[in-house]
């Protein structure tokens, strides 16, 4: 039988779900649903596939409707606006049925071939599994970025794995279930992994230079994505800032001794130049812990006025 002609009926439940976030994506869809649908099929597992449409304004939604109309395995989240990729994500995967269930994104740039090694993981004992990408066809700024963000994330996670921003994710029901449950709105998926518990694994997918379609990530976002990631996590940025307000205070009490012992010994002399550099540094210094004080802040007041973290318009079953 057809990947078009299948269901999956409630005498056969579903097994896999996949959830894959779309925004602009109308030049990858039907190409990503091909190679998602056949790669499960080979699975041989009643699956079903998740997309959430965020907010698109090209001619995305459209082809998603034309994909369900086609494959009644394929399940269409429409959300009200554009909330986010881990707001897409999270609605994906509060929809999701299957008992494993697995994320990627719809940019292609991982490979749906490589699910089956996901599974396999999952199947031999991991609770979550998450993709390495070999030979990544981004830029040099891009991967030297990547390897800072992955080394903080895993000094403050714990979490064992090398490449967190790796898109292609596979996670047990249980893990799935924990991860939802949250109530926090400022997400990031692989530090939930890790508070979820469980083994970890990581395994080596492909990774492909993107030939369609525009990244949804220029370099300001890339940067606010950083910041938010650095702040989002821990509060380790607040006790790091006030260890350094003690070194400098310290610094500052010495330049005060130098400056006291110059004039003893010396009369009179001009120290200028050094009390306008000391000043411009601590002023920055000064600056830079408020606005880290700021940030924590906004999240408390993101998080007390508990709004929702998605909102679903539209449910094509």
């Amino acid at each position: 039988m057809s990947g078009q002609e299948q269901t999956t009926g409630s005498q056969d439940p579903v097994q896999v779900s996949v959830v894959a976030p779309v925004y602009n994506e109308q030049e990858t869809l039907e190409e990503l649903y091909a190679r998602l649908t056949a790669t499960l099929e080979k699975m041989a597992r009643p699956f079903e596939v998740i997309f959430v449409d965020d907010g698109s304004t090209d001619g995305s939604l459209d082809i998603l409707r034309r994909l369900r109309d086609r494959d009644k395995r394929v399940r269409v989240l429409r959300l009200a606006r554009n909330f986010g990729q881990s707001a897409a994500l999270y609605a994906g995967l509060s929809a999701s049925r299957g008992s494993m269930v697995f994320i990627i994104d719809a940019d292609l740039q991982v490979h749906p071939e490589d699910l089956p090694l996901l599974l396999e993981r999952l199947e031999s004992g991991a609770d979550s599994v998450s993709g390495r990408r070999r030979d990544r066809q981004d830029s040099r700024f891009r991967r030297w970025a990547s390897k800072a963000l992955n080394w903080y994330i895993g000094w403050v996670t714990g979490a064992p794995l090398h490449d967190f921003g790796c898109s292609l994710k596979g996670f047990r029901r249980h893990v799935v279930d924990a991860m939802v449950a949250m109530p926090h709105r400022c997400r990031y998926l692989p530090a939930e992994m890790a508070l979820a518990g469980g083994r970890i694994d990581e395994v080596w997918v492909s990774h492909s230079e993107r030939t369609r379609g525009a990244s949804k990530y220029g370099l300001l976002k890339l940067v606010r994505t950083a910041f938010d990631l650095i702040t989002g996590l821990t509060d380790a940025p607040l006790r790091l800032v006030s260890v350094g307000g003690v070194l400098f205070s310290l610094a500052g009490f010495a330049m005060f001794l130098r400056v006291l012992w110059v004039r003893l010994t010396h009369g009179n002399m001009l120290q200028v130049e050094s009390v306008i550099a000391l000043f411009f540094l601590f002023s920055g210094v000064q600056l830079l812990a408020i606005g880290l004080l700021c940030a924590y802040i906004g999240r408390i007041f993101i998080e007390a006025q508990g709004k929702p973290l998605y909102i679903v318009r539209e449910e094509l079953e």
